[in-house]
């Protein structure tokens, strides 16, 4: 079967334009990690750009693997890819309310992504990662990974071999 491109439509909310995703069509694995990579790499590489470069691949992995590569109708919903929890208003940033069983709802993939490059900074348990990304130039993926967990994003230790996981099958079943 051919790669199918995961369907988006354009949006607008209180003056903000942004693009919705809808679910992705593809079922072989290699296609649906790479349909995966075609719709988000622009907006992971913006979320990189104001995460002082964390890497791209750990971005798409983490989306990726929380959303079963865009498979998932409650992150499609909730256009939250990292199933980032809704605090409050301001936290995570950039959010538009609660969503679906209380994660953060965004309006499309680069609201959801600039407010994912800014939820490290402004959350101070993230800061062993920061001051990493401030002080070297090529991160390490896995350092990263592992200051995002032991900082607790994702519940515990388990989450670090999760991440880990996305990130080789983002490896092998895409052109990242």
């Amino acid at each position: 079967m051919a790669l199918k491109s995961i369907p988006t439509k354009s949006v607008k909310v209180d003056g903000v334009r942004d693009t919705y995703v809808d679910l992705n069509p593809n079922t072989n694995a290699n296609d649906k990690v790479q349909a995966f990579v075609d719709a988000f790499r622009r907006v992971a590489q913006d979320a990189s750009d104001d995460c002082y470069g964390l890497p791209v691949e750990v971005i798409l992995a983490m989306w990726g693997g929380e959303s079963e590569w865009a498979s998932k109708k409650l992150q499609r919903d909730n256009q939250n890819w990292s199933n980032m929890k809704y605090v409050s208003s301001s936290n995570p940033p950039g959010n538009y309310g609660k969503g679906d069983k209380g994660w953060a709802y965004y309006i499309g993939r680069s609201t959801h992504a600039k407010s994912f490059g800014k939820f490290f900074q402004n959350n101070a348990r993230y800061s062993k990662l920061i001051d990493y990304l401030k002080n070297t130039n090529q991160p390490n993926s896995k350092k990263c990974i592992r200051f995002i967990t032991d900082a607790g994003y994702g519940g515990g230790d388990q989450y670090y071999d999760e991440v880990i996981d996305y990130l080789d099958t983002l490896r092998r079943r895409s052109d990242i």
